[in-house]
């Protein structure tokens, strides 16, 4: 199913630069301080197309036709993605069950662009998050990611993965990442994120801390941390991901 919702994405056009443009500068900025009028009205004056449907189900957190649902996600299917979690649908309507965004990157070993899947965001919701709530790209996680010194190690070890995209920046330089949470759904989407972007070797494990790793064949002093606080970062990676309807 990803490697299809990645075909799809593809064709799609579903970059950080191809929303950026969908809409324009004005629209990309409003959506930075968490309005999305602009974005609409942009998107009512053009025809619908595949990215401007994905991007207002992902970008936007709002509901779209079957009919342009179907047109989005030729390869993969509408039903597929109900299934798998990622959508869910209401009579003729269509509606996210997932954030899922395009991320772009630029630090020492080169450019990147993945795409990059959490839960939905209060304004989506409509209510407050759970305690489950599995956060996306935010301040903290590029601050993090600007953190990692990219030099080839064996392993790195992930505490916490969250939505994983710290595990896929360290298997760039790592021949292995263990990726541990207390959390099973984020585990999920963790893994759900590797899978879509083709990121292989990470190890992903539920437990607390080094209780993961604790008793298994990989020990936690033969793991290199993927951020040593004690050295400088030698230049922070440039990062760019449309901004979170809550503003994150």
């Amino acid at each position: 199913m990803t490697s299809a919702l990645a075909a799809d994405l593809t064709a799609a056009g579903y970059t950080v630069e191809g929303v950026d443009a969908l809409w324009g500068t004005e629209a990309a900025a409003a959506l930075h301080r968490g309005t999305r009028v602009a974005a609409l009205r942009a998107l009512a004056a053009r025809p619908t197309t595949p990215l401007s449907t994905v991007a207002t189900l992902f970008v936007l957190g709002l509901p779209v036709s079957r009919a342009d649902a179907d047109r989005g996600f030729p390869t993969t299917g509408v039903d597929t993605l109900v299934s798998a979690g990622v959508l869910r649908t209401d009579a003729d309507r269509v509606a996210p069950a997932l954030d899922l965004r395009p991320y772009a990157f630029v630090d020492d070993l080169g450019a990147g662009s993945w795409w990059i899947a959490s839960d939905l965001g209060e304004l989506a919701l409509g209510h407050a998050i759970s305690e489950e709530h599995v956060l996306g790209i935010g301040g903290a996680t590029t601050t993090l990611s600007g953190l990692q010194l990219p030099v080839p190690v064996r392993r790195v070890l992930d505490l916490g993965t969250g939505c994983g995209v710290q595990a896929m920046h360290a298997r760039r330089f790592a021949d292995e990442v263990v990726a541990t949470d207390i959390s099973s759904r984020a585990l999920a989407i963790a893994r759900f994120n590797a899978l879509l972007n083709g990121v292989d070797g990470i190890d992903f494990r539920l437990g607390s801390l080094f209780e993961p790793v604790a008793g298994g064949a990989v020990r936690p002093d033969r793991l290199e941390p993927a951020v040593r606080h004690h050295a400088p970062p030698r230049g922070r990676p440039r990062l760019r991901v449309p901004r979170r309807r809550d503003g994150r």
